[in-house]
């Protein structure tokens, strides 16, 4: 009895997963030629993605055969890629993958050329450009199809024209200004997921206290990545727009400590977010403020915590990935 199988015999799932360990240009010398039903599943392959090492590789065959029905193109050079003549070939993707953003690509990147764009991801910008243009068409909803996004620079506008982005469901941005994060909550009612790193910008002594008359009721995670000390006024104004936030990240990373204890912290946890569940904290306290004899609370997300005492009397305090039982 022969129990050999041929290729043509194995089921599609056996090639979906059998295509994930090669790169595309393997996949096309591999496998585009050998049948009907080989290049259909490869084509229709939900994990393909083309890149572009250069603008020139629009015109490789291999990118020609795959670009059809690709959704996801990276682009990992600096020059334009806008290419008036060929820019139908790219206008279905739907996530588009900036490595190495440059000004001119980001001038690029229009809802006339990327009319179904549900993903974007600006990453390793080396450089803060002005980006009013871009954030506009993201928070006034010209994308409408687009639902996450990752910006190396938000800047802050005090008059800007956004309106709504009314499927933007998770943001990773950079700011200077915190003042930034209430435009935000405001242009994007259905954001639930929220990751912002704010450097430098305003300080402990000059930093506002955020104020808003609206409360965003959809967003449920957010992750404060900051390089300045925090006070008790600025972590309340922060939290009291966010009422159902169930999951929480606080790392500072300046040594200079924050003049806000661990009990006033808890205090204001457990009034401004009641529903969350789950924190990492990760903030440098003096050692007056953060001793196991003054933390008397009972704040059932503090139960499980690390002190590491540093130099000049200093004491870094860190909840890992907390969760209330």
């Amino acid at each position: 009895m022969n129990d050999k199988l041929t290729l043509e015999q194995l089921p599609n799932e056996i090639f979906e997963e059998l295509f994930e360990y090669f790169d595309i240009y393997e996949l096309y010398r591999t496998f585009s030629q050998l049948n009907i039903r080989i290049s259909s599943l490869l084509t229709n392959f939900k994990y393909l993605q083309v890149i572009f090492y250069t603008p020139e590789d629009i015109d490789l065959r291999v990118n020609r055969y795959f670009l059809p029905k690709t959704k996801t193109l990276i682009i990992n050079h600096t020059k334009s890629f806008y290419d008036p003549i060929k820019i139908n070939l790219i206008s279905h993707i739907r996530c588009l993958i900036l490595c190495q953003p440059t000004r001119e690509q980001w001038i690029s990147i229009q809802p006339l050329y990327f009319p179904y764009l549900e993903r974007l991801y600006l990453i390793n910008s080396r450089f803060v450009y002005r980006t009013e243009q871009l954030c506009d068409l993201i928070f006034s909803n010209k994308f409408p199809y687009l639902y996450s996004c990752s910006l190396p620079h938000v800047s802050y506008e005090l008059n800007n024209q956004w309106t709504y982005s009314l499927n933007l469901q998770s943001l990773q941005i950079k700011i200077w200004d915190i003042r930034v994060y209430t435009q935000i909550l405001d242009a994007c009612p259905k954001l639930i997921h929220l990751k912002i790193e704010l450097n430098g910008g305003n300080s402990q002594e000059n930093i506002q206290v955020l104020h808003s008359n609206k409360n965003h009721s959809v967003l449920r995670y957010l992750a404060l990545y900051l390089s300045n000390p925090i006070t008790h006024d600025f972590i309340d104004s922060i939290l009291s727009f966010i009422p159902h936030l169930e999951y929480f990240v606080l790392d500072i990373k300046y040594q200079r400590p924050s003049s806000i204890s661990l009990n006033t912290l808890a205090s204001i946890l457990e009034y401004r977010t009641p529903r969350l569940n789950r924190i990492h904290i990760n903030i440098t306290l003096p050692k007056n403020l953060c001793c196991k004899e003054q933390m008397d609370t009972k704040y059932s997300l503090f139960t499980s915590y690390k002190i590491q005492h540093e130099v000049n009397q200093l004491t870094r305090f860190i909840i890992v990935g907390s969760v209330r039982e």
